[in-house]
């Protein structure tokens, strides 16, 4: 028995260390720092960095330790949905806040993750999974609306909003065009509200053609 202690008590400063490093490599690279190298992560985490080589199988399992917390850390705004009975502007007020509020905090990791996912099936799979997540909150969120519509109008309007308020377009904003989160939600607001009272009123999205698909 007394030989139990210091294994549980080697085995649990192991854990806290693995964890000290994902929170720093995960801190990082929300910080923006992109892929952040193991010295950094080492400082930020006071290890050494050979703890970290002992730890992780490299640089590229530590990152995906790091991705694999998204889901848990981000859940709150990945699975949002706004109070039923809702009317619809403050559905979409909901919707651009959710999204803005996670962009904020995660965007740099979602970056991440997209532009190294050529180099990992792991990561591939990760990021099909936010976007099938993202979409799964367009539909939750404006589903009134999207059940009035034919299955291929209900598709291209789920596809248009999601676009529009997606990474890729927040990044693109916040760049190229130098836009704020407030001007960006205001152009989302007044975006999504026409397009959706458009569908609504008319029965198909602005890109469909006589319901063509």
């Amino acid at each position: 028995m007394s030989g139990d202690v210091p294994i549980d008590g080697r085995r649990a400063r192991r854990d806290r260390n693995r964890q000290a490093v994902v929170d720093a490599a995960f801190a990082l690279i929300v910080e923006g720092k992109g892929a952040p190298s193991a010295e950094a992560v080492a400082e930020r985490a006071g290890v050494s960095v050979s703890s970290i080589f002992r730890n992780f199988d490299g640089l590229g399992d530590l990152q995906q330790q790091a991705l694999d917390q998204f889901r848990e850390r981000f859940s709150h705004l990945l699975d949002a949905t706004p109070p039923r009975n809702a009317d619809l502007d403050d559905r979409v007020a909901f919707f651009v806040r959710t999204r803005l509020d996670l962009y904020e905090q995660a965007g740099p990791l979602m970056s991440m993750a997209r532009a190294r996912a050529f180099e990992h099936d792991t990561l591939v799979e990760a990021v099909a999974r936010n976007r099938a997540t993202l979409a799964d909150q367009t539909r939750a969120c404006f589903g009134s609306e999207i059940d009035g519509l034919t299955p291929s109008d209900a598709a291209d309007l789920v596809a248009v909003v999601d676009s529009l308020t997606s990474p890729e377009a927040y990044e693109l904003m916040t760049r190229a065009h130098a836009r704020n989160d407030t001007q960006i939600a205001r152009a989302w607001k007044a975006s999504l509200l026409t397009l959706i009272t458009n569908d609504r009123d008319r029965g198909l999205t602005p890109i469909a053609t006589g319901g063509q698909t």
